[in-house]
């Protein structure tokens, strides 16, 4: 498992997942977990084998060859969101209340779920 984690966070970079939202942000309907996922990863709390889990699934959001590629229609974004989703049942207690608000603030006409 830590080599999978490791393989895939090697494709993440703070100005990789800039460029990954604002390329693809629009299109991709889980981006309030990915920046949830993003905040969590930045607290000083968060023990580092949560944060590599972490980068690894944003590694494996912005790797452009995955499982299910991203460019077929409507099945190609969710092996993506799965793992999103097992990131942050993973991560659990380490999301805070905090980061959570970071991302309702960022979309304050939207009803965010994260």
């Amino acid at each position: 498992m830590w080599k999978i984690l490791r393989f895939f966070a090697r494709f993440y970079t703070p100005g990789k997942f800039v460029t990954f939202i604002r390329k693809t942000g629009r299109k991709v309907h889980f981006l309030p977990k990915l920046l949830t996922i993003f905040y969590c990863m930045q607290d000083e709390d968060t023990p580092k084998f949560i944060k590599l889990a972490l980068m690894g699934a944003l590694g494996y959001v912005i790797l452009p060859f995955d499982f299910v590629p991203d460019v077929f229609a409507g099945f190609g974004w969710l092996d993506d969101a799965a793992v999103v989703a097992a990131a942050l049942r993973l991560a659990g207690t380490y999301v805070k209340p905090e980061h959570r608000e970071k991302v309702r603030h960022m979309f304050p006409f939207f009803r965010v779920h994260v």
